[in-house]
């Protein structure tokens, strides 16, 4: 299928790897960067995101992304495939102000189809996108403990009126912060994940203050 120019806009975990998304920068478009690696779902990992320079891929980073074609997931159909086979290039640095004079703030009624931090598995198919970038208010991370000892970070905020709880964050940056910390005003990228339990969890993939 050859190149698309894209801004990342997150590079967030998933099962041990990444989830790579950003800006088409030929139509402003959401895109999903996904491998046909099974076990992680499609993830991207840390190798497949370094240049031929030795640099990786960061957040805000315009790149030019070898892909095979689209993966026509009615789910996520952001998603296209990586070719590994080919060395992504990097090719300058956008500001979040920059990307969104290309891509502005989405308002719509909710986040990604309803009011939770979920989807139904039977109404998932009713949303249309799974990638959003929004304003919100009051916004507050959580170090929440889990059976395992390992903390889960999560999110709760204000967006269009309504207060969103206990919603999953899996940008990295934000795993070390101190439980409890606020901010008044933040940008975020929420995105649909993968089936867990005939639910689609909704994570908060990046933020940025």
């Amino acid at each position: 299928m050859g190149n698309i120019r894209m801004v990342v806009l997150t590079k967030s975990s998933k099962y041990g790897n990444n989830c790579v998304a950003g800006i088409d920068l030929s139509n402003g478009d959401w895109i999903r960067l996904v491998t046909e690696d099974e076990a992680s779902h499609g993830a991207v990992s840390d190798n497949d995101l370094i240049c031929e320079g030795g640099r990786s891929v960061e957040v805000l980073d315009v790149i030019d992304v070898p892909i095979l074609g689209m993966c026509n997931d009615c789910v996520q159909p952001e998603n296209v495939l990586l070719d590994l086979d080919t060395y992504i290039e990097i090719k300058g640095r956008m500001t979040l102000d920059e990307v969104l004079k290309i891509h502005p703030l989405e308002r719509k009624r909710n986040i990604l189809g309803n009011d939770y931090g979920y989807i139904t598995e039977a109404r998932v198919n009713t949303v249309g996108y799974s990638l959003i970038i929004v304003e919100v208010f009051d916004l507050v991370i959580t170090q929440e403990e889990n059976p395992y000892g390992k903390p889960k970070t999560k999110a709760k905020f204000i967006y269009q009126g309504t207060e969103y709880e206990n919603m999953s964050v899996t940008d990295q940056k934000f795993y070390s912060i101190r439980s409890g910390s606020k901010f008044e005003r933040a940008i975020l990228v929420v995105s649909i994940g993968t089936p867990y339990n005939s639910r689609y969890y909704k994570f908060v993939s990046a933020i940025f203050i």
